[in-house]
């Protein structure tokens, strides 16, 4: 299976690279997957939902300010969307480029969901990491988010189908 770079920017200053599976890609979206290891975990009802090893398939969509991860435990179960916001994605060839705009939404299986970072969020605003046009655009991307999970229309039919793509 190919394999993609992601460069995974975190402002002001921090650069990661990625190593994914490309699964799928269209002009709309590209479809990849990782295992994954947060900075911490989310857990829910004592239960952990997003872990270390955990594996998520990322729908990175073309010119939004999100993605979407669908999270599987280490029992491949489902447990969640972890969606973050961010600067619409750069594609070259052979990578990937976004830049996390620090704010996070979870979406629990029942359509519930948290956001996850706001303080991380409101420092970097307070840091200038983030100027004020962008923190903006990032809030107005989290708050459209927000609607379409409260209406019923999250996630995109693609990432409720992700089996049939993959």
């Amino acid at each position: 299976m190919e394999t993609v770079t992601l460069i995974y920017k975190r402002l002001p200053d921090r650069v990661s690279y990625f190593q994914q599976r490309l699964l799928y890609e269209d002009e709309n979206v590209i479809v990849t997957s990782q295992r994954v290891n947060p900075s911490s975990p989310i857990v829910h009802n004592g239960e952990t939902v997003l872990g270390e090893n955990f594996t998520a398939v990322w729908f990175v969509f073309r010119g939004q300010w999100y993605d979407i991860g669908k999270i599987y435990n280490l029992n491949n179960e489902w447990t969640g969307y972890y969606c973050d916001i961010i600067v619409p994605v750069m594609r070259t060839a052979s990578r990937f480029e976004i830049t996390d705009l620090f704010l996070d939404l979870w979406v629990y299986p029942d359509g519930s969901y948290e956001i996850q970072d706001e303080d991380e969020f409101e420092a970097a605003i307070q840091s200038g990491a983030i100027d004020i046009g962008l923190a903006r655009k990032a809030r107005e991307a989290l708050n459209a988010l927000i609607a379409e999970v409260e209406s019923g229309d999250f996630p995109p039919q693609i990432v409720r189908t992700e089996n049939e793509v993959v």
